[in-house]
């Protein structure tokens, strides 16, 4: 019955584990080619398939349109933020809080992050969010160098509440 957050699905696998194990999931790919296979994904499992939203959108800071850089070898590792050879896709971004109010969510339980670098700005648009709702979060650090520092900081920033924890390139936090 958890609400979850995957940002970054790319191809759906955390999304679907989330449902299976009973999550309604939101599931924010913005790349198009990724959200096909993501389509694919949710057709192997059609039971889970009304548990995962997928929503085509990038997480930032604020609403707006940005240029995201496509990799021509892969769909892992597209990114907004990090410079990068490739196909650029022009892409929607909205912010968690504001996602989270047009959906009328009065909770959210867990947020996953791997967004290739904007981290730090799904976080600064997850603000309120993060205030009201305390998710659990699982945030990578190893996009760009100081990511592990400025993230911590921002959840802080949130909520002071926070338990954090770093393993594996990744922020792991929770409010007790």
């Amino acid at each position: 019955g958890d609400v979850v957050f995957d940002c970054g699905a790319n191809l759906g696998v955390f999304s679907l584990l989330a449902a299976y194990r009973g999550a309604e999931v939101f599931a924010f790919e913005p790349i198009p080619e990724a959200r096909v296979i993501l389509g694919q994904t949710q057709a192997l499992n059609p039971d889970l398939q009304e548990r995962v939203h997928v929503v085509p959108y990038a997480l930032g800071a604020e609403e707006k349109t940005a240029e995201f850089t496509v990799l021509a070898d892969t769909l892992v590792g597209s990114s907004m933020v990090l410079p990068q050879t490739g196909r650029k896709v022009r892409v929607p971004v909205t912010t968690v809080d504001a996602f989270a109010e047009a959906e009328g969510l009065d909770a959210v339980h867990f947020v996953k992050a791997d967004i290739e670098g904007a981290e730090r700005q799904m976080l600064a648009g997850a603000a309120d969010t993060l205030r009201r709702c305390t998710p659990k979060v699982a945030i990578c650090t190893y996009h760009l160098p100081d990511d592990a520092t400025i993230l911590a900081g921002l959840l802080r920033k949130a909520d002071s509440r926070y338990v954090l924890r770093e393993r594996w390139k990744k922020i792991y936090g929770y409010v007790p």
